[in-house]
Order: structure tokens, then sequence, then C-alpha cells
């Protein structure tokens, strides 16, 4: 999802907050001139910002019952370990006394990290001390992951339950920002707040949850939220197909919510996040009505993801229906709920599919792990009177999956939406088969290859978005790169 960080308006610049910049993604009016230099999403800042929220969804927000409730003196202190200047200005400390590794250690990571530079491999790093670039990202707000190995005597925090709201603090005791707290993670905090004083309840959870689905109202349907709750007549007018909730960029981190028309699906991505479930779900009960609601949980409680979806496990809180169904350009696709491993349809790559569109030109058609048919049946699907754009002609599109659910799946979304040419084959080998399509002289104009990325652990990736040996990688790509060279015609 792209979000524009500034627009042009009656000679004013105003200012689009993105994800932890200058202000929540509050629309303010103001000119960048009268920002001060250097300014981030501070108090002072937040006081002169107008709310996103009107007076009338306000209400509905504070008038929450509240569960739970974490003040700043309540909640316990953080500090993340020093940078290397810090123990050089700092004569008072006792650098023994810093949780850490010892001398002996610390030479052998510096040994191992400068050969890792010399290779290429990796830059190196010392679990000593803070990274002069972790510190200047976490402090201009780039980056909202505090790791295991960046927090001064963490073996103190492993008797807090997750979930639990800590107050984070650099070690010249600057102030970070409120954090969620899961020790058993590779991340051990997740920042959700800068203003350090402010108080955390359920209804801090139903104002982001509130702003985050008036966003996708407002500037992609048109609708007013107040009114979408109280109007039945408003909700029976409009199929909504969207992802509400998108976790940090929504300033709920770990949380995803997609909703398709009459049923929700929501995903925790971490323990911390999945504690209060109970809140967004009868939030989200609340806004949409929905038919059916659908829970995948995390089961990991290191929240690894790398299992291929088997670390979540799937509740459906409400309604008895497991098939969905999703709607674009006048196209439906249907697909069953346990048929999925993190999303259940694409929804992201809507305008890819719209540029694909104009690429087919009543060749051949190949899509490679296409899920259910959403880029096949979209591509060979004319925009114009809404007819194939094969026509009667012998060309032939084929849909080639290694997942059985999905390949039957295909095929029957390409018989619903009239694309009856479109071809759905399974085969638990790939590259056997596009090699078989080679050897039998089978030529194509256009291949859409949706690339499957696998996660892996391993030492050298200390930072990422799911922990410190988390990395994606391709590994394998290219023998699927060189069959489809072989297949693809001149000029495709």
């Amino acid at each position: 999802m792209v979000i524009f960080e500034k627009w042009h308006r009656n000679s004013k610049k105003c200012i689009f907050s993105p994800l932890w910049t200058k202000d929540k993604l509050k629309f303010c009016s103001k000119k960048r001139e009268d920002l001060p230099k250097g300014s981030n999403r501070t108090s002072d800042d937040e006081k002169t910002s107008l709310n996103f929220l009107t007076m009338q969804e306000m209400k509905l927000v504070c008038g929450r019952k509240t569960t739970f409730s974490s003040t700043f003196d309540k909640r316990i202190n953080v500090f993340l370990k020093p940078l290397e200047i810090d123990i050089i200005h700092d004569r008072d400390i006792n650098r023994s006394e810093l949780v850490g590794i010892d001398e002996n250690t610390r030479e052998k990571t510096q040994q191992k990290s400068s050969n890792c530079s010399e290779t290429g491999k990796n830059v190196g790093y010392n679990p000593k001390y803070l990274q002069v670039q972790r510190y200047r990202a976490l402090k201009e707000e780039k980056h909202c992951y505090v790791y295991d190995f960046e927090v001064l005597d963490i073996s103190n925090l492993g008797k807090y339950e997750p979930g639990s709201f800590v107050n984070v603090h650099f070690y010249n005791k600057e102030r970070l920002g409120i954090g969620m707290l899961n020790r058993k993670s590779n991340i051990v905090i997740r920042i959700i707040e800068k203003d350090i004083e402010k108080v955390i309840d359920d209804q801090f959870f139903v104002k982001r949850l509130y702003e985050s689905v008036k966003r996708r109202f407002m500037y992609i349907y048109n609708i007013s939220l107040y009114d979408y709750i109280h109007s039945l007549n408003i909700r029976n007018e409009i199929m909504l197909f969207c992802q509400m909730v998108n976790s940090f960029n929504d300033y709920l981190p770990g949380l995803v919510v997609h909703i398709f028309h009459k049923s929700l699906f929501i995903r925790y991505d971490n323990i911390s996040i999945q504690k209060y479930n109970y809140i967004f779900e009868k939030e989200l009960d609340k806004i949409f009505s929905p038919k059916n609601i659908y829970c995948k949980k995390i089961s990991s409680k290191k929240e690894k993801r790398a299992q291929g979806g088997k670390e979540y496990t799937l509740e459906q809180t409400k309604g008895n229906d497991l098939e969905l169904y999703y709607s674009e350009n006048d196209l439906t696709f249907y697909n069953n709920i346990t048929n999925i491993s993190y999303n259940v349809f694409h929804l992201q790559n809507k305008q890819d599919r719209l540029f694909l569109q104009n690429l087919c030109d009543s060749s051949n058609v190949l899509n490679i792990n296409g899920n259910v048919g959403e880029y096949i049946i979209s591509t060979c699907f004319s925009q114009n009177g809404g007819t194939s754009n094969f026509g009667n002609t012998e060309r032939v599109a084929i849909l080639l999956s290694d997942c059985v659910k999905n390949a039957s799946y295909a095929e029957k979304n390409a018989s619903l939406n009239g694309c009856h040419h479109v071809m759905s084959l399974h085969r638990e080998d790939l590259l056997e088969e596009l090699s078989n399509m080679h050897l039998n002289s089978l030529r194509f104009g256009l291949i859409i290859f949706n690339v499957k990325s696998s996660i892996t652990y391993r030492r050298s990736a200390y930072t990422s978005e799911y922990g410190k040996r988390h990395t994606v990688t391709f590994k394998g790509v290219h023998k699927y790169l060189s069959c489809i060279s072989d297949i693809l015609q001149s000029n495709g």
C-alpha cells in the first residue's frame, strides 16, 4: 500500500504522515517550514494536530469498557545497551558491570565479523554495544523493533509475560517509547507509542483500530465510518474487499485484518498483540457485523515464521462457512479458508493484474504458482465487453500449481468467470513439467511466474522483520528461470 507523504492544496504543503513520522497520519495542514527542524512524532506535535476521528466517532471509542490499564509509573523500565561513545564519556560506569559478552567472546566475535566483512557476506557488529546505525534508526523512528541482543540486562525480563508494556530508554536515559514485550522472541520489544507517559488501555487499541478502518473508508471507498456503522442501507449498498489493518503501518504491530464482503479474516503475527485479541475481534464485529470471522493465531512462542503457515492455528469464532470470495474488475474468485498459509487472496497485486491484462495479445499464457487463478483469469479477460481475450482462437492458457486445492479452485473460478479456455494443472514437480513442455515444443508468449520465497534462519542474518536470524531467500529460483526461458517464444 502506497501512502503519499505530501500534496499541494491552497499553496500549502499538507503533511501526509506515514509510518512513524511526524504525526499519526492525522493529515494536518501545517506548512513544512512551520515544522521544527528534525521534528518527529513528539508530544508537542500531537497536541497541535487535529484528531483524525470526528467527535461522533470518538464517542464510540471512549464509550468502551476498560479491561486493563497500563500507566507510566507501573510499567517497568528497559534500557538498551550503550553506544561505544557512551562508555568513553561516562567515567563513573564500571565497564565490567555491563551486561554483555566477556572479552574473549568479544574478540572472537570481532574476528568472525571482520572475516565476514572481507568475504562480503555480512557486516560485522559488536553485541556488547548498540550499533550507531540502529540507534539512529530507532531515534529517527525508521525502525520500531528492539532485538534481544540490544537490551541491557535482558535476563530480568524473563519473569514478565508476553504482551506486557514497558518503558524503553536508551542507555543515556533518553526516552524511546512504550513497547510490547515478548522475551522468548528474537524481537523482544515492539515500539507502539512514542509518548512514554501515555496510558495504554482498551481505548488506545480501539482508537487505532478505528483510525485504520477510517483511512480505508475515506481514501478507497469515500464513505463515512460513523454512517457505515449506523446505516444498514450503506452496508447493503457497498461490497468491501480490502486489507483494513496492516500491522505497523497502522501502528498495530502484528495485527493484519482483511475483509471479504461478509467475512473477516484476522491474523496475529506475534504473541504480544494476540494477548488482546478479544478487543479487536469484538470491535471489528461491531463495525462490520460479518457473517463469518476467521482468526489465525500464532502458536510459536518464539514467533518464527519458517513453517509455511503451520506455526498458526485457525479458529472460526463466528459463522459456519469455510468458503470465501473476492471480487475485482467484474471477476469473482473463490477460495477455502483452510487452503492458505498466510494470505487468502493476493489483494495487493490488483494493479499488477490490470497491467498484465494489457499485455495479453491472444498468445499462449502460462501462470506458475498463480494462487487460485486471479492472475491468469484477469490476464485473459478482456476489459472491453467482458469477454475473453482469446476469442475463438486455439490458443491456450495454463495455470501450473504444486497445490492440488489451488488447482481445483482455479478451475472452478475459470468456469464461473466464463474463461473456459483456462486449464488448471496440478504437478508435484513443476520443474519436470516445464521440461516436458519444452520437449513437446510448447511455447508461450506470456509467462507469469509468482515467485515463492522461502524463510530461513541463519547466523549471518542478525536483524530483520521477524527476528535476528531470519532472512528471505529465493534459493533455486534460477532453475525455474532457466526452464522458463526455454519455453518463452520469440518476442514473448
